[in-house]
């Protein structure tokens, strides 16, 4: 009778070790997918307002004219990892004429940080751009704005990838008031 119990008692061992070793190749694996993954850091342009106020009287698309705009712009790291990135030039567009730009400075950004800055975009909107007339007319002028953030993400310092984002945005620049409306990203 001893020797069956034996043998029933290895035989439940077995099982035991095989289950615990499934449950930690579980664990590691996601332990791996959520912790040791990089993913795409976010930019966002939050607000945007022009620097000064315009007399739309004086504007006219026959003669140049020169605006200047602030944005917010949001950057978030959602690794568990620093991403370092490059310098970039955040672009606004009139139609498909650029009409002025900023240059971002790269830095660093920490494990899950959010880091906000102001960037001053220097507009200057000349006679050759199309439909200038019909939009100064209607007081409204449609906007475009334009970035590529490329960087290097780690993951527990041995783990990197090259990640490249862009962000795009439109919105629409209401003479009447010298404000900035319908911004979307």
């Amino acid at each position: 009778m001893f020797p069956i119990r034996k043998e029933e008692e290895k035989s439940s061992k077995c099982v035991v070790y095989a289950l615990v070793t499934i449950a930690t190749l579980l664990g590691v694996v996601c332990f791996s997918s959520i912790f040791l993954v990089v993913r795409d850091p976010k930019i966002e342009l939050i607000s945007a307002r022009l620097v000064d106020n315009i007399n739309h009287t004086v504007i006219s698309a026959s003669s140049p004219f020169n605006l200047s705009m602030i944005g917010r712009v949001s950057l978030w790291n959602p690794n568990f990892g620093r991403f370092y990135y490059d310098n970039t030039t955040v672009s606004v567009m009139y139609g498909d004429f650029s009409i002025g730009a900023s240059e971002l400075g790269g830095a660093i950004l920490e494990a899950r940080e959010i880091k906000e800055f102001n960037s001053i975009v220097n507009m200057r909107f000349s006679e050759e751009l199309v439909n200038l007339t019909n939009d100064i007319s209607s007081c409204m002028l449609k906007l475009r704005s334009h970035s590529d953030l490329s960087g290097i993400g780690y993951v527990l310092k041995f783990i990197k990838k090259r990640k490249t984002i862009q962000m795009d945005c439109t919105m629409n620049l209401d003479l009447t008031s010298s404000s900035l409306r319908l911004l979307q990203c």
